[in-house]
């Protein structure tokens, strides 16, 4: 069963090399719910794009709606934008990249940063272990690179009602070590161990004083704040945020004070529920 699914991953071909300029566009980053003072703000995007043992990298302002690489044709290509944000005046990359695959995409999501991430340390592995360009490229040709973003379209379009498909969450050594060894199937892209936290349920943490507090880090009595996840996308329930988190591991996320200061928060959920919120003393 395994080599019968791997299969579908894997196929021979061979193409001639040419190259080809390729704009890819920017996903929308200001979902309205949160385009209060809050949101932090974008002021462009540092991206790389990724072949082989080749990276070209490009800084983009925020008002460009794209950006443009010189790429081989039908060579699978990695595109990772890293927001860049504006965060106690000082301009930071905090979020999960948004990327795509070329040729089998030119839209950058940030759905398929995980995607792309994948891609990316795969050639990375291959300069580490010696392995030459050509050969790395030639290897991920034979990938179907469209049925691995097919599969994580699917995971992404059925979720369970209060349940956000964070890819981030894999297992990626397991996903590259399936890829490097052609053994590699969908199910590779299933969350496991995984659970939603609410927002609401992180207030009530903070009530019971359920968290972790730095030396000298205090969180002001009846301050206001807002969370966001290095995953960029939310999943909005009535009007509330709510995040996938894995349970036993420490998430990060933006802790936004309103009016006072932004803050690491580090997450974690243990399987009895009961959540931990560890609040970095040092603003950002």
């Amino acid at each position: 069963m395994a080599v019968a699914c791997a299969s579908v991953f894997f196929d021979s071909c061979s193409t001639g090399e040419d190259t080809d300029e390729v704009s890819f566009y920017f996903p929308q980053y200001e979902a309205a719910d949160f385009a209060g003072g809050d949101f932090p703000c974008l002021t462009g995007w540092n991206v790389v794009s990724v072949c082989g043992d080749e990276r070209v990298h490009k800084t983009v302002p925020a008002q460009e709606k794209a950006v443009s690489f010189v790429l081989e044709k039908n060579s699978p290509c990695a595109v990772l934008a890293f927001p860049v944000i504006l965060c106690a005046d000082r301009e930071i990359e905090f979020f999960k990249p948004a990327g795509c695959i070329y040729p089998e995409q030119r839209s950058l999501s940030f759905l398929h940063g995980f995607s792309a991430s994948v891609l990316d340390e795969f050639y990375s592995h291959a300069v580490l272990s010696s392995t030459s360009s050509e050969k790395a490229v030639s290897y991920a040709r034979r990938f179907n690179w469209e049925k691995f973003i097919s599969v994580i379209e699917q995971k992404n379009d059925f979720p369970s009602p209060e349940l956000l498909y964070n890819p981030w969450l894999l297992e990626k050594s397991t996903v590259l070590e399936g890829i490097a060894a052609g053994s590699f199937s969908a199910t590779y892209l299933g969350m496991k161990n995984v659970r939603a936290v609410s927002e609401a349920e992180i207030r009530t943490a903070i009530e019971k004083k359920s968290l972790i507090l730095e030396k000298n880090f205090n969180v002001p009595s009846g301050a206001d704040f807002a969370l966001f996840s290095k995953y960029f996308p939310f999943n909005i329930t009535g009007n509330e945020k709510s995040f996938t988190v894995k349970y036993g591991v420490q998430e990060e996320f933006l802790c936004v004070f309103s009016g006072i200061q932004t803050v690491r928060a580090f997450i974690s959920v243990s399987k009895d529920g009961k959540i931990t919120l560890a609040l970095n003393s040092i603003p950002i």
